[in-house]
């Protein structure tokens, strides 16, 4: 069989800057700053890549790979978006360390590539443990590479999916495809690797909540020894559970419930995933029905299961536009430029184009990264249009998908939670510390029958029947909490009553 997978241009001069010696290298990269992940990156890529493009024995390179593991997987693990996120860093700092990541889980993947092309060169004579780990070592960053772009809503990395088809197409040929971890008997083997990333890649990535493609993805990997991966490109009834792989492809998989059997394809295959989501089923079934939103289960049986009829997050028909509006972030952000703006102190906010519009949100676009900036769930509030005049109209919305394209800029797409707010501070009623938090007040429809007052709160406000303390301009009004309505990664959005 072919195998096609890009690797960097080799030369023979040998750089007297690469450190080859497998002792020395351990003990350079253990005094790596341990505290400055932007320099550990810079350090490690400024070594790696070199490496990569020096040509070596494979034995050699693979010894040397096997010491950049360690570190490889302690940067890549600082990257997580929560994480990334408490660190003190400013946004370029942030967005250097998202795509040094990157750079650096395709570097390790690199280096591991030009292992399994200088093995598979030697045909029927190569030692099959080193190839198998060579290839699960591939399979492995190249799940790591696409993780990374799915955790900031990133588009896959040129040609990763043509590639770990060809991984997994080339170990399966070699009966490698079930090899796992020498050192850990309970880590994934290559086949359980390849199919937790395409699954993952069907769980609608760019509309998931911050950290939960990390979250997912390790739910996955307990589940896959129960699917199966069978040629053919067809099935009987409803596939609900099946899902579409070419593996000559550079395509992500796809879903059978939106496909028509048969399917054309160079290398057809079913993933066949109704093993595993059952067991998920019972896993969230044994639970308390307030534990099973919070499980990574809901949210992939949320995505593997989805309608026959294909879903439009729209309800109304979407309008080509191309106005300007201002747009300020996040619940804190929201309430000081709203309560600047009613003294007569109005700021500046971020400008947005509008892509499309509908009636209940739009498309907008932005030329900058938003890596580490936004996230799927962020409040957002619209507080300047540049086709009408002052007094802006506010909107208040919630960001439902987001799609970074690097340096290409960022899309995302925005629903309208209320078209009125008001900036209010809010305190538990019963609390000895009297400290309040920012808040956004939502009246109800103009007193409409069946509309009731909404508060938007931070999360560790809410509780069901709890009491509070508004605070609007000098007045002091207290409400106990009703029905939760929408919650986000730093917001709960909630109905309230007045309390006597």
């Amino acid at each position: 069989m072919t195998l096609l997978l890009t690797t960097p241009e080799q030369h023979d001069f040998q750089d007297p800057t690469l450190e080859l010696n497998e002792k020395k290298l351990q003990r350079w990269l253990t005094g790596l700053p341990v505290l400055n992940a932007s320099e550990s990156l810079r350090l490690m890529l400024n070594a790696l890549e070199p490496l990569n493009e020096q040509r070596l024995d494979v034995d050699k390179r693979l010894a040397l790979l096997a010491i950049y593991q360690t570190t490889f997987q302690r940067l890549y693990a600082t990257a997580e978006p929560v994480r990334l996120r408490q660190q003190p860093l400013s946004r370029q700092q942030r967005l250097d360390t998202v795509d040094d990541v990157e750079r650096l889980s395709l570097a390790m993947a690199n280096g591991f590539k030009l292992a399994v092309v200088a093995l598979y060169a030697e045909g029927d004579r190569v030692d099959a443990v080193k190839f198998g780990r060579a290839l699960r070592w591939t399979m492995q960053t190249l799940a790591a590479a696409l993780l990374h772009s799915y955790r900031f809503y990133r588009p896959e990395p040129g040609f990763v999916f043509l590639e770990i088809n060809q991984v997994y197409r080339l170990a399966r040929h070699r009966g490698l495809h079930e090899v796992a971890d020498a050192e850990d008997s309970a880590a994934a083997s290559l086949a359980g690797i390849y199919q937790a990333i395409c699954l993952l890649a069907l769980c609608d990535p760019f509309s998931l909540e911050e950290g939960a493609a990390d979250s997912c993805y390790r739910a996955l990997l307990q589940y896959v020894s129960s699917v199966r991966l069978v040629p053919g490109n067809s099935w009987q009834g409803v596939p609900e559970g099946l899902f579409f792989v070419d593996l000559k492809s550079d395509s992500r998989p796809r879903h059978c419930v939106f496909l028509e059997s048969p399917v054309a394809g160079d290398d057809p295959h079913i993933l066949d995933a109704r093993g595993a989501l059952q067991q998920m089923h019972r896993t969230l079934a044994a639970l308390p029905a307030d534990r099973r939103r919070q499980r990574a289960e809901a949210t992939i049986l949320k995505n593997l299961l989805p309608e026959v009829t294909a879903r439009d997050k729209r309800r109304s028909e979407r309008r080509r536009d191309g106005r300007w509006i201002g747009l300020v972030t996040g619940l804190e952000d929201i309430v000081d430029w709203l309560t600047a703006w009613r003294r007569g102190e109005p700021r500046d906010a971020v400008q947005w184009r509008v892509k499309d519009s509908s009636e209940g949100g739009y498309c907008l676009v932005w030329d900058e990264s938003t890596a580490s900036l936004l996230r799927v769930g962020d409040l957002v509030c619209v507080v300047s249009d540049s086709d009408e005049q002052a007094p802006p109209r506010l909107q208040l919305m919630v960001v439902r998908w987001l799609r970074d394209a690097r340096e290409q800029g960022a899309e995302l797409g925005v629903e309208l939670l209320a078209a009125t707010t008001n900036p209010v501070r809010v305190r538990h009623a019963d609390a000895e510390i009297t400290d309040t938090l920012p808040a956004l007040f939502m009246p109800s429809s103009g007193g409409a029958p069946g509309t009731v007052a909404r508060l938007i709160a931070p999360p560790e406000v809410y509780a069901p029947n709890r009491v509070l303390v508004i605070y609007v301009g000098e007045r002091e009004i207290t409400i106990r909490c009703r029905t939760l309505v929408e919650q986000g990664p730093a917001f709960d959005c909630f109905e309230f009553t007045s309390h006597a």
